[in-house]
């Protein structure tokens, strides 16, 4: 069994999310990719990638470089993403084509400093509808028709797999109520505990005691990660 076949029995038997990223990271290394991401398509105008982004090893440095730059709002890629099903092969001079001239040259040193000047994105589906896109990006030659073709088998399992992860993990955030959900939404905004309990007229405690219930209905170790896991079950935008 070669290193392509493992990594697929690796796939059909991932039951965590922790073990897919795994998967995917070692996919990306097998096709001479440097970075994987999962990300949904907007419906709406965005305008932070971070928001968008739902799985990935890119490094956050660079996520958020991109995301201060503003560069989400024009991508070509993204509207490509939008009009067509079909994967979307991008290097650097397409990344930056239709954009506004001062976007150029700060979008190519952050790829380049990076290491990402060619990647690929496959269009996907959710059950429920929802369009997403799997990217790998890297310094390699480009894909050859053979390896777009067997790389989208993988990313259609992969994304099927993440669906059921998401769908499962949604049947168990039911629980949360109206109030967590507002609190959530603050400290999605960057308030503090004392600055929700301002807002929302109620005590630091009390804004504490909804923390600390959300934390434990999502499974989640600290603030950061629950935000993160409640804005990628659209429990809040």
């Amino acid at each position: 069994m070669n290193s392509r076949e493992v990594l697929f029995e690796r796939l059909q038997s991932v039951e965590t999310e922790q073990e897919l990223a795994l998967c995917l990271a070692d996919l990306a290394l097998e096709f001479g990719f440097v970075s994987y991401g999962i990300m949904d398509i907007p419906v709406a105008p965005s305008d932070r990638l971070g928001n968008q982004i739902v799985l990935t090893n890119l490094p956050a440095e660079f996520v958020s470089d991109y995301d201060a730059l503003k560069l989400l709002k024009n991508s070509p890629t993204l509207a490509a993403l939008k009009r067509s099903t079909a994967p979307i092969a991008w290097d650097l001079e397409m990344l930056h084509r239709e954009r506004p001239q001062q976007e150029v040259e700060p979008l190519k040193q952050l790829y380049a400093r990076h290491s990402l000047v060619m990647g690929v994105y496959f269009p996907v589906h959710g059950p429920n509808g929802r369009r997403a896109a799997a990217v790998f990006a890297g310094d390699r030659e480009k894909l050859n028709h053979a390896e777009m073709g067997e790389l989208g088998i993988y990313v259609l399992h992969a994304y099927d797999i993440y669906s059921k992860l998401v769908n499962r993990e949604k049947s168990q955030s039911k629980g949360i109520t109206a109030r967590e959900l507002e609190v959530l939404h603050w400290a999605a905004h960057g308030k503090t505990s004392t600055e929700i309990a301002a807002i929302l007229s109620l005590s630091d405690h009390t804004i504490n005691a909804y923390m600390n219930s959300a934390m434990r209905k999502l499974d989640c170790v600290n603030r950061t990660q629950m935000v993160a896991k409640a804005l990628r079950l659209h429990l809040i935008s």
